[in-house]
C-alpha cells in the first residue's frame, strides 16, 4: 500500500512539473503575444509597418509584405505587449511615411487604415 501511494506521489509531482513547465505561468491568465490583421482602405499600398523606440533611434519591422489597397493581410504574430509607437510606409507617387500610437494587450487585433480628406492616416481597430 505504501508504495502504491508513494508511486502516485511521484506521478503526480512528475505531471505537475511538466505543468509548470510547459510555459509560464503568466500565459495562463494574459496573452502576450499580439496577433494584428490590416485591412487597407487609404488608397495606396501599404509596404510595410514598423514598430519605432520613443526617441526613434529604433526600428523593427513588423510586416513588410505590401497590402493591396482595398485588401486584408494575413495574420502577423509578435510577443509585444505595451504602448508603442508604430510607422506605416505607403506607396503614392513615391514611398510616403505616417506614423501612429498603439496600445497592444496581446490577443487579436485587426486594424482598418484610411486617410483623412488631409492626407493624413486615420486607423480604427474592430
Amino acid at each position: 500500500m505504501k508504495s502504491k501511494t508513494l508511486r502516485l506521489s511521484l506521478m503526480a509531482a512528475v505531471l505537475a512539473c511538466c505543468f509548470v513547465l510547459s510555459g509560464c505561468i503568466s500565459h495562463w491568465f494574459e496573452d502576450s503575444t499580439t496577433r494584428l490583421q490590416i485591412e487597407n482602405r487609404t488608397g495606396a499600398d501599404i509596404v510595410e509597418i514598423d514598430i519605432v523606440s520613443e526617441d526613434g533611434s529604433l526600428v523593427r519591422p513588423w510586416i513588410q509584405d505590401t497590402i493591396k489597397d482595398s485588401s486584408v493581410s494575413r495574420v502577423y504574430e509578435e510577443d509585444w505587449v505595451g504602448d508603442f509607437k508604430g510607422r506605416i510606409l505607403y506607396t503614392g507617387h513615391r514611398v510616403e511615411k505616417g506614423y501612429f500610437n498603439i496600445s497592444l494587450s496581446g490577443g487579436s487585433l485587426y486594424l482598418v487604415f484610411t486617410r483623412n480628406p488631409d492626407g493624413t492616416l486615420h486607423f480604427e481597430s474592430r
